[in-house]
């Protein structure tokens, strides 16, 4: 396998819809259509290391609860429950970006990261985009104020229970990376997060 080049097909504001040509393994010409978050996908590029978003998952120690939002998001037409997240701006780290989504979207202030994760993907048949997940201690009041209007969150903080009894429904949509954090929360607690 052997990736030749790619073709802008469309580009919108945050995201670029390429068709990549590429070599199978017998040798033949083949095209595959992608959606990128960069000028070009990694696959030209070569920047697969570099996460194009962080999604935060903020444990409260003071409180011992895990920050959990509920979002309205687009594509799916309803609510969502996860963590907060946000793309990096060109330069930021993860800290900065951590810090800023965190406190966009939920009102709490950073204070620590425990942990992070490489860049990592989650659906490669469709898109390139990587994420970084940064497990961090978190302070203060949750508060929604700062939410842009295309925005539509509310925060919670939840113990290990509220967790467990939040997974049990059938009623709710997560995201896939949170459904795997909160469950390995209820499982393992505090530790599994701090990384102890």
């Amino acid at each position: 396998m052997k990736i030749i080049d790619s073709t802008v097909i469309n580009k919108g504001k945050f995201v670029t819809l390429v068709e990549v040509t590429y070599e199978d393994q017998r040798g033949n010409t083949k095209h595959w259509q992608m959606v990128t978050r960069a000028e070009q996908p990694k696959c030209i590029s070569g920047r697969i290391q570099r996460p194009d978003a962080a999604i935060i998952v903020p444990y409260h120690l003071k409180e011992k609860k895990l920050a959990v939002i509920k979002e309205f998001r687009i594509p799916i037409g309803g609510y969502q429950h996860g963590f907060p997240a946000g793309l990096l701006d060109s330069g930021e780290d993860l800290a900065k970006t951590a810090g800023r989504e965190l406190h966009e979207e939920t009102g709490l202030d950073l204070v620590k990261i425990y942990r992070h994760s490489p860049a990592i993907f989650s659906s490669a048949g469709i898109t390139d985009e990587a994420i970084a997940m940064i497990f961090a201690e978190v302070e203060g009041v949750p508060s929604t104020s700062r939410n842009e209007d295309s925005e539509d969150i509310e925060v919670f903080l939840m113990d290990r229970q509220e967790v467990s009894d939040l997974l049990r429904r059938d009623d709710i949509v997560f995201g896939a990376r949170a459904w795997l954090v909160m469950d390995a929360f209820v499982r393992m607690g505090q530790d599994y997060l701090t990384g102890n």
